[in-house]
């Protein structure tokens, strides 16, 4: 029997499958004739062939090809030109990216006691990117977020909107904004309990600074940090704006240092926001810490010690600092009155910023390196060291005291002549360098800077021959290191100023007169310094002959306590004069202290266990009657090995002696009984 053909549907030939077969094989047929039917056929064709109408086809496919060249064009923009801002346009749906603070570096005093340290605080930030497309969601959230935080919706929004004003804009816009900072601990809870719910909007814990120096007596020095600026954020390009900043002092010039490194969190977020998984993460790496060469409790007794003689002398400001005068460290520096730096790192409020405005003691103005005063007799030792450098003087040279130094009118010699006097009108006699620095005569500078009065020699009196003059003088004291800025490692440092014949005809018009240089000698005049900086020129006087660079941070240390970086001296300038000329100041420096005549005896010969060297200075600022003088007081000690220089001020006080002594005396008292300073008592 024939073998019957398989069908290609798989079925038999025969059975239920070849009825199918058949039917099938059956409307095939009837579809071929159907065909068959409708096709023309060449013998029954009736129609003329004619051309046909070509124009339609070609404005078609025009058209055509122009809206191809368009879609090519516009894939290209978004391909090549915009490919990188789309790409995070489509991942910033799947992907949120929060940043981790990393906590600021500590600051610590020399003996390892913390002086700033951070604690955590709570801003509300939005990504406007982020936020829901449409305007009803977005209202109901920012009522929502709103009603958290104690805002309005209105308010909110606004937040929200600050940087850009378009909803285009705003989907483009992918940097936090803050919403609100600092929100209390409750506010922070019931925000982390809707946190999914809030979309664009995050909580986060920025760490603020807490300064726990007692007193806030480092706050003209420390500065403190605040929200970061418009301004500044343009000059930190890799800071958020909802970043805190180092806005004044050692938190602004150790910025970088402090700073830290933010970390990040990558998470995969479902369409309703809510996380899904974490897909990266990188940890926050903290600042590093700096250390200042700075004693607290040094810095607690030099502020008790100026504070009773304000109280003594009705003083409204003062200002005390001291150096080591072998590495230009700061071991101690006041401002008085000082202010309460955590209200800036917290956020002052405008009453409050107002109120130290107004103060009259100016709480916020940093006296100690900003502050310009004339220096009164603090600056003879540097006019002694400039004239003995210069041979005008030896320590053989004798100038009488009379009281008085009479200056003939050199253009109308019949007229009145000009009449300078010392601080002792009856004279204090015949001196030398030394009796002159340890009684402080007016009248010997007055005669070493400008010559004209009286020398005892041999053969009598005759006119001083051969005075320093306004040129050597202005010279030697910026060699010493006045009117420029000293370059301590804290911003906006005065630089003084040393007056000369051009800076006077530049600044009033008028000419300068041998009377200006006579002021000039004894730091009176238009001469004006700082404290920091005559606590630098008094080290050169101390150390021999080398002006250093101060500084406030001894050294920097990583988180684990490890120094990285330690601070080396720097120097200026060295040799300007010989350490033997020097020594001699210091010998008339040391009997100020010692000498029952000199100016800063007793007190500190009979309470100081050391001997010191020092120098006082009473200081006219004002000739309206009433005014009181500004009081000075400049110390060094150990006098045989000098590790500490000590300036002292009292604005608008009184006598040097009677003010700036006691406070320097009860300074160094301390320093060399109970502080750093015992080490070398007896050496």
């Amino acid at each position: 029997m024939a073998q019957k053909k398989a069908s290609v549907f798989g079925v038999g030939a025969n059975g239920r499958g070849e009825s199918k077969g058949l039917k099938l094989s059956q409307e095939l047929a009837k579809a071929e004739a159907w065909t068959e039917a409708i096709l023309p056929a060449d013998a029954d064709a009736e129609a003329t062939e004619t051309d046909t109408n070509r124009r339609p086809l070609v404005v078609f496919a025009s058209i055509l090809a122009v809206i191809m060249v368009i879609l090519v064009l516009r894939l290209g923009a978004l391909q090549l030109l915009n490919g990188g801002k789309n790409l995070a346009i489509a991942n910033g749906n799947l992907l949120r990216t929060v940043d981790t603070r990393a906590p600021r570096g500590l600051i610590y005093d020399t003996n390892g006691n913390i002086i700033a340290k951070n604690q955590p605080a709570y801003d509300i930030t939005v990504t406007p990117s982020q936020l829901p497309a449409g305007k009803a969601q977005q209202g109901a959230l920012y009522a929502q977020v709103g009603s958290i935080i104690g805002m309005t919706a209105a308010q909110v929004q606004a937040k929200a909107h600050a940087t850009c004003n378009t909803d285009l804009a705003c989907s483009q816009s992918y940097q936090p904004q803050l919403v609100k900072a600092a929100v209390s601990q409750d506010q922070a809870l019931l925000f982390d309990q809707d946190a999914s719910k809030l979309t664009g909007f995050a909580l986060d814990v920025n760490p603020t600074r807490q300064y726990v120096d007692a007193g806030n007596l480092l706050a003209p020095f420390l500065g403190y940090t605040g929200r970061i600026s418009p301004s500044e954020l343009a000059a930190h390009p890799n800071y958020q704006p909802t970043d805190l900043i180092g806005k004044d002092g050692l938190e602004s010039s150790y910025e970088s240092v402090l700073k830290g490194q933010d970390g990040k969190e990558e998470t995969e977020v479902n369409a309703s926001g809510r996380p899904v998984k974490t897909l990266a993460s990188q940890p926050a790496v903290a600042g590093d810490n700096i250390v200042l060469s700075i004693d607290q409790g040094l810095e607690q007794v030099m502020a008790s010690a100026l504070e009773t003689q304000m109280a003594a002398s009705h003083s409204t400001q003062a200002a005390a600092v001291a150096v080591n005068p072998n590495t230009g460290a700061i071991l101690g520096a006041v401002s008085l009155p000082t202010y309460d730096n955590n209200a800036f790192a917290k956020g002052i409020s405008q009453t409050a910023y107002n109120a130290l405005v107004n103060n009259p003691g100016h709480p916020l103005f940093n006296k100690v390196t900003n502050g310009q005063y004339p220096s009164g007799s603090i600056i003879k030792p540097m006019a002694a060291s400039a004239a003995l450098q210069e041979g005008v003087i030896t320590p053989s040279t004798i100038i009488n005291d009379t009281g008085k130094l009479v200056l003939p009118n050199q253009a109308n010699p019949s007229a009145p002549p000009a009449i300078y006097y010392g601080w002792k009108h009856s004279g204090l006699g015949p001196m030398d360098l030394f009796t002159a620095l340890a009684q402080s005569s007016d009248i010997f500078f007055y005669t070493i800077a400008g010559g004209f009065t009286n020398l005892i020699n041999g053969s009598g009196y005759t006119n001083f021959p051969n005075p320093l003059g306004i040129d050597r003088l202005a010279h030697y004291y910026e060699l010493f290191g006045l009117g420029s800025k000293t370059g301590v490692d804290i911003p906006y440092e005065s630089a003084g100023r040393v007056p000369t014949p051009a800076w006077k005809k530049a600044y009033s018009g008028q000419d300068w007169y041998l009377g200006d240089t006579y002021n000039l000698g004894i730091g009176q005049g238009d001469l004006l310094v700082t404290p920091l900086q005559m606590a630098m020129a008094t080290s050169v006087v101390a150390n021999g002959g080398t002006l250093l660079k101060p500084y406030f941070v001894s050294s920097i240390t990583n988180s684990l306590g490890k120094t990285i970086k330690k601070t080396e001296p720097q120097v200026v300038r060295k040799g300007f004069v010989s350490p033997e000329n020097l020594a001699l100041v210091r010998q008339g420096m040391l009997q100020d202290s010692q000498s029952s005549k000199g100016t800063g005896c007793c007190s500190i010969r009979s309470d100081v266990p050391v001997l010191v060297g020092s120098k006082t200075g009473t200081a006219e600022n004002n000739t309206a009657a009433g005014i009181m003088p500004d009081a000075w007081f400049s110390a060094f000690a150990p006098y045989n090995n000098p590790q500490i220089v000590v300036i002292v001020f009292l604005g608008k006080a009184g006598e040097g002696a009677s003010y700036a002594l006691p406070a320097t005396n009860d300074i160094l008292k301390y320093y060399f009984t109970q502080g750093a300073g015992t080490q070398f008592v007896g050496h």
